[in-house]
C-alpha cells in the first residue's frame, strides 16, 4: 500500500490512512467514508472524487452494490499482514513518511521513529523465540531485556514496545514519555532522553499535530523489521539522512555523499582487527562504511574497535543510533571539540571530512600544554590562521594515527599560502603525504567546488619514500540521479582511482608519481593540475576527405551560382 501511496499528494493521504484504519480491507459504502472522514475530521466537499483518485492510483476497487445496483461498493487494496520489507518497499514507505513531515518538522524525527519501531520489532522477534521454547510471556519478556535492550518495565510492568505505546490516539501521546523511560533504563540508549528534549517531541506530540503523527505511525506499522537483516535497516536510515541532505546543507548542515566516504575508507585500505577514529564523526557513516569495507572484504566476523567524536550533541547520538541501527558494538562515542579537547585514544586509521575552512580561535590550542604539543610535533608553531582549521584537522589527525590518515578538503588546502604553507611544507619534508586525489566538481550539497581526498601514511613502503602520487579525478563522475544539479562518483569512478592508488605509477592524463624535490621546486604547491592534466581529446583530421569533402561543397556552391545566374537572366528578357 505504501509503495503506491508514496507518489500521491498528502491530501489524498491523510484521507486515505483514515479509511484504511477503519475498513481495512472490508467493503465500504459511500455513505461510511463520508463518516468516518468526518469523524477524523478530515471531511471534504465531494467524497467522490477522492474515492475516484484513489481508483486511478490502483488502492480503490469499485463494484456494483448488491442490494442497490445504483450504488458503488469499496475497497481499498492493501496488504492485510505486515510485509517484511526490502530496500525498495523500506524506501517506498519512507518516502511516503518523508512527505508527512516537510515543512517544519525535524527531519530527526523521523529518525527516531525509525530507529524505535526497528527496536521494538527485534526485540518482540526475541520474545517470540523464547515463547516458543517453551518459556512463559513474563520469562520471555526478561530474557529479552537481558539479551537485547529493555523494552519490558518489570518496576512498573509495562510494555515500552512501539506496537503496545502506538496502538491508540490516547497513547501516542505517550510516545516521547516512552523514549525517555527507555533510556533511563537501557544504559546505550541514555541519550534518547536528550534527542526526545532537544527536538522537542513533547511539544511535537499534540493534537493539531496527531493526524501528521499517526499517518507516519501508520507507514511504519506496515513494515516488520524483526526479521531483516540489520544493513537494510541501517541503509534506511543512511537514506533519510541523505534524502534530506539538500534541504538541510542550505541551513549550514554538512552531510559527506556516501561514494565519497567509500572512496575515502577505500583509499586506506582498513584491516581487520584494527582500530578506526573519526573526529569529525556527524552521522558516523565513515565509521559504518569502514565496518562494511571489512566486511565485505574478510567475508568473516569484523574485529574493529570504532571511535568517535562529534561537537554537536544532537548529531552525536544520532551517530549512535546509526550503529545501533547497523547493529555496531564495539565503538565509543565522544561530545566535544576535537579541535581542542580530543577525548579518543590513538587508533590505527584516522579518517574524516572535517569543516572546510573552519573560522576558529587558534589561541584555545595553545593554553593546554597537551594540545599544544598536537600543533607542534609535526610543523613546529604548527597553529594556522583562523580563517581555516584545515592543516589543524591534518596535524590532529595524523597525530592520533598510528598508521594512515584520510581526510577530505577543501582543494585550497593544497596551495594557500601564508601560515598554511608553512605547515604544508613542514609535513611534507617529513614524507606523511603518500596521495592527493582532484575530486570533481559539484559533488556535496553545499558547494559547487571541488573537494580533494588526501591520504597520509606514518610508515610508507620503501618504493613510494619521498614521492606522492597525484590523481585527478576531476572528469570521473556521473550526473546525480536524484539532484539535477549535482554530479556523483560511480563504483567504476571509485575503482579506478583506487587502483591508481595502489598502483602507484603514472598513468596519462590521470596519475602521476611525483618526487617531493619536484614538488619543492614548485614552492610546496600540492595543486594535483600542475602535475597532471586530463588528456584532452584532440579530433583527428583525415587530410584526403577534407579535401575531397572540400571539392564536393566547392562544386555545389559553382553549380548554384550557375543555376542562379540563369533564372536572373531569363528574368531579364522577360522583362524586356
Amino acid at each position: 500500500m505504501w509503495d503506491k501511496l508514496a507518489e500521491v499528494e498528502n491530501w489524498i493521504k491523510e484521507r486515505c490512512v483514515a479509511l484504511a484504519k477503519e475498513f481495512g480491507n472490508k467493503p465500504f459504502r459511500l455513505e461510511d467514508a463520508e463518516q468516518v472522514l468526518k469523524k477524523n475530521r478530515l471531511e471534504i466537499e465531494n467524497v467522490k472524487e477522492l474515492l475516484s483518485e484513489l481508483r486511478k492510483k490502483g488502492l480503490l476497487k469499485v463494484e456494483k452494490d448488491p442490494q442497490d445496483f445504483r450504488k458503488s461498493i469499496y475497497k481499498l487494496l492493501f496488504v492485510e499482514e505486515k510485509l517484511e520489507p526490502t530496500r525498495d518497499r523500506l524506501i517506498n514507505s519512507l518516502k511516503a513518511a518523508a512527505d508527512y513531515i516537510r515543512g517544519g518538522v525535524d527531519y530527526k524525527v523521523l529518525l527516531v521513529f525509525l530507529f524505535y519501531k526497528a527496536l521494538s520489532d527485534k526485540w518482540l522477534a526475541k520474545v517470540n523465540e523464547y515463547e516458543k521454547e517453551g518459556f512463559s510471556k513474563a520469562q520471555a519478556y526478561i530474557l529479552a531485556n537481558s539479551d537485547y535492550y529493555v523494552l519490558w518495565d518489570e518496576d512498573e510492568q509495562k510494555l515500552l514496545t512501539w506496537n503496545e505505546v502506538t496502538k491508540s490516539r490516547e497513547t501516542i501521546i505517550e510516545l516521547a514519555n516512552a523514549l525517555t523511560r527507555i533510556s533511563r533504563l537501557n544504559e546505550k540508549l541514555s541519550d534518547l532522553q536528550k534527542i526526545v528534549d532537544i527536538l522537542g517531541l513533547r511539544g511535537f506530540i499534540n493534537e493539531d499535530n496527531l493526524h501528521t503523527i499517526e499517518s507516519i505511525v501508520d507507514v511504519f506499522n506496515s513494515l516488520d523489521f524483526s526479521k531483516i537483516p540489520y544493513d537494510v535497516i541501517g541503509d534506511a536510515y543512511m537514506w533519510i539522512l541523505n534524502y534530506f541532505a539538500p534541504q538541510k546543507a542550505k541551513e549550514g548542515e554538512n552531510y559527506t555523499p556516501e561514494e565519497i566516504v567509500r572512496l575515502t575508507v577505500s583509499l586506506l585500505d582498513v584491516e581487520n582487527g584494527s582500530t578506526v577514529l573519526d573526529p569529525a564523526l556527524g552521522s558516523g557513516t565513515m565509521l559504518i562504511e569502514s565496518w562494511r569495507y571489512v566486511k565485505e572484504k574478510e567475508d568473516s566476523d569484523v574485529q574493529l574497535e570504532l571511535y568517535g567524536q562529534e561537537r554537536n550533541e544532537i548529531m552525536a547520538i544520532i551517530a549512535k543510533m546509526n550503529l545501533i541501527l547497523h547493529d555496531l558494538k564495539n565503538y565509543e562515542i565522544f561530545i566535544g571539540d576535537s579541535l581542542a579537547n580530543p577525548r579518543f585514544p590513538a587508533c590505527d586509521y584516522v579518517v574524516a571530512n572535517p569543516p572546510w575552512n573552519q573560522d576558529y580561535n587558534v589561541n584555545a590550542l595553545k593554553e593546554d600544554p597537551k594540545v599544544k604539543k598536537i600543533y607542534t610535533t609535526f610543523a613546529g608553531d604548527g597553529f594556522p590562521s583562523k580563517q581555516s582549521m584545515d592543516w589543524a584537522w591534518i596535524q590532529l589527525m595524523l597525530y592520533f594515527a598510528n598508521k594512515k590518515v584520510g581526510i577530505v578538503l577543501d582543494n585550497g588546502a593544497l596551495f594557500r599560502g601564508g601560515r598554511e604553507k608553512k605547515i604544508r611544507q613542514k609535513i611534507l619534508e617529513k614524507d606523511l603525504i603518500e596521495a592527493v586525489v582532484l575530486l570533481p566538481e559539484k559533488l556535496f550539497y553545499n558547494t559547487g567546488a571541488p573537494g580533494i581526498v588526501m591520504v597520509l601514511n606514518k610508515n610508507k613502503p620503501e618504493e613510494r619514500k619521498g614521492k606522492i602520487i597525484f590523481i585527478n579525478a576531476s572528469n570521473e563522475y556521473e550526473k546525480h540521479p536524484n539532484v539535477r544539479r549535482l554530479n556523483r562518483l560511480g563504483e567504476e569512478h571509485i575503482k579506478k582511482i583506487v587502483n591508481a592508488y595502489r598502483e602507484f605509477k603514472d598513468i596519462k592524463g590521470f596519475a602521476k608519481v611525483v618526487n617531493l624535490e619536484e614538488i619543492k621546486e614548485k614552492d610546496y604547491n600540492l595543486n594535483v593540475s600542475l602535475y597532471v592534466f586530463p588528456v584532452i581529446e584532440e579530433e583527428k583530421i583525415n587530410l584526403a576527405e577534407e579535401l575531397k569533402e572540400f571539392k564536393e561543397i566547392e562544386e555545389k556552391e559553382k553549380q548554384t551560382v550557375e543555376t542562379a545566374i540563369s533564372y536572373i537572366e531569363k528574368i531579364v528578357q522577360l522583362c524586356n
